[in-house]
């Protein structure tokens, strides 16, 4: 379908919002904030755009309460069916989704999670946030592999234009799904302005405190599952307690995802329960407690899609170790330490050599939080809006793709 633009229309987006948690639980997070974040920074814009989100009807109460219901320009419309699950949110989206879009005249539309429906009336906009199926598989139940090993190579094929989240994704979208250059714009994720230091050390003994954790640790902050690499962080660990024993307690904070029982055993066979504290899922609004309190944040994956932990840890201003793989470069820059995440070695070396840095402190925090600036909410919002012109001018016309 053709989109035709008068030049004082205003341009009408729909955004797939379903898998957006309104509430502080471990649902929000990933996938559901970025799509919250760019709902909150495109309705916060002056624009000739206005925007339909198609929220879970699971949600819909506490979407109407959110800060998002009294934007001008941003309609939260429920589903009309339940899709709790996901075999009932993909019948949906496939399904009933393009009629209603076909309905209320939309021109562009958004998947802001890797998979478009298959059939569309309007020009297309796919958000890719990495290829990790492809490049690291055995990282991923069998059914989840090959959904979306099919459903985004689809969508990325067909889709008017992609964002990827980084130049790392973009890289990999051209070299297994053969797509072309130009339909491909990287819109980094946004760090939101409360990850900011606290230097406050009141506020960060009473953190402490709360949740028993000792004056000085060493954090990871991500899903407990294999590709973050939690292993070699504990191989490193434990290196780092013999070169120096009185080395900072480790705490792994995060949700557990999938294939995590060889961290547990790892830990017993390294002896490393004493010096270890699993936090479990750290709501939200907490998380940039978490990176203040701690002295160094370690996040040794080795695939991101982004990494935004190590961006969100250098804006308060934490002393942060990463890899030196995929996007974390991107997420990280020149402020981060980069390792070989399969060095465990040299990443003990780099944790030793960061805590006995007096001034890795305070060059994290001058450095950090102005290397975070360039991941802002305003800029992302502008990107994106961009995106929608670009599609919308360009519909109609056969999305460039290279010959297998």
């Amino acid at each position: 379908m053709k989109v035709k633009r008068v030049e004082s229309q205003t341009l009408h987006v729909a955004i797939n919002a379903q898998l957006v948690s309104f509430s502080q639980s471990y649902r929000n997070a990933g996938v559901s904030r970025y799509t919250y974040t760019l709902l909150d920074g495109l309705s916060e814009r002056a624009t000739d755009q206005r925007y339909t989100a198609f929220v879970n009807a699971g949600e819909a109460q506490a979407a109407q309460a959110s800060p998002l219901a009294g934007r001008s320009n941003l309609e939260l419309v429920p589903a009309g069916a339940a899709t709790r699950s996901p075999i009932q949110r993909i019948r949906w989206e496939q399904t009933a989704l393009p009629g209603e879009l076909a309905r209320r005249g939309v021109q562009v539309f958004h998947s802001p999670v890797n998979v478009l429906p298959e059939r569309l009336p309007c020009a297309s906009v796919v958000t890719i946030h990495d290829l990790a199926f492809m490049r690291y598989p055995q990282y991923f139940r069998p059914a989840r592999r090959t959904y979306q090993r099919i459903f985004t190579a689809r969508s990325a094929r067909r889709a008017t234009r992609i964002i990827a989240v980084s130049e790392a994704t973009k890289r990999d979208l051209i070299e297994y799904f053969q797509v072309t250059p130009e339909r491909v714009v990287v819109i980094p994720p946004v760090v939101d302005d409360d990850f900011r230091p606290c230097e406050d050390q009141q506020t960060l003994a009473a953190f402490r405190a709360r949740y028993q954790l000792p004056d000085r640790y060493i954090l990871f902050l991500g899903t407990l599952e294999p590709r973050k690499n939690i292993t070699g962080l504990l191989e490193a660990y434990a290196r780092l307690r013999t070169l120096d024993p009185a080395a900072p307690h480790l705490v792994l904070a995060g949700a557990k995802g999938w294939y995590y029982d060889a961290i547990f055993e790892r830990i017993r066979a390294l002896h490393l329960e004493p010096a270890i504290t699993f936090a479990g899922y750290v709501s939200r609004e907490e998380q940039p407690l978490w990176y203040a309190a701690s002295e160094l944040f370690v996040y040794p994956s080795v695939y991101e899609g982004f990494g935004m932990p190590v961006a969100e840890a250098l804006a308060c201003g934490t002393p942060t170790i990463t890899s030196n793989r995929s996007s974390l470069p991107e997420a990280g820059g020149p402020v981060a330490v980069q390792v070989d995440p399969d060095d465990w070695q040299a990443l003990a070396y780099a944790m030793q050599g960061s805590l006995a840095d007096g001034a890795a402190r305070l060059r994290a925090l001058r450095e950090g939080p102005r290397w975070a600036q360039r991941f802002s909410r305003l800029q992302a919002a502008n990107a994106c809006a961009q995106v929608y012109e670009a599609a919308a001018q360009s519909a109609g016309k056969h999305p460039g793709q290279r010959g297998r």
